[in-house]
C-alpha cells in the first residue's frame, strides 16, 4: 500500500523549546533533545543494559529472550520488550538476575558498565 505525506489544513507549531530543538531539513523537521536539559535519567537505556550484560555473558540476552513468556500482557513480556530505563529494581533487571542466576554484586557491575557506554 502505498503512503502519502499527511498534509494538515492547520498551522502546526514547531519551535524549539528548553529541552527539544526544532530544526527544519528540507520540507521536513528534525527534533533533538537539547545535551542536559533533562538532568539525570533514571538509569541506563535499554540498549545500553543489553550491551553491558552481553559483554559479561555472551549470550546472555539470547538466553534472556528465550526465557520471555510469548503473552504480551505478562509483565516480564512487557519489561523485556518495553523497559525505555533500565533501574536496579525494575522488573527487567530482576528478570535477567533471576534467569541468569547473577548476584546482586554482579547486577550493580553491568548497571554501573552500562552507564558507561554511548548509544
Amino acid at each position: 500500500m502505498p503512503s502519502y505525506p499527511i498534509r494538515p489544513t492547520f498551522p502546526i507549531d514547531v519551535r524549539s523549546t528548553p529541552t527539544i530543538a526544532a530544526t527544519r531539513e528540507g520540507t521536513s523537521f528534525r527534533f533533538d533533545i537539547v545535551p542536559g536539559s533533562l538532568g539525570d535519567l533514571p538509569g541506563p537505556d535499554r540498549a545500553q543494559f543489553f550491551a553491558a550484560l552481553e559483554a559479561f555473558i555472551p549470550g546472555a540476552t539470547s538466553t534472556l529472550a528465550a526465557a520471555v513468556p510469548a503473552d504480551r500482557s505478562d509483565p516480564v513480556y512487557r519489561a523485556f520488550n518495553d523497559t525505555t530505563f533500565v533501574t536496579p529494581a525494575g522488573a527487567l533487571v530482576v528478570f535477567a538476575k533471576n534467569t541468569l542466576g547473577l548476584t546482586d554484586p554482579q547486577m550493580t557491575a553491568i548497571l554501573a558498565q552500562a552507564a558507561t557506554l554511548t548509544n
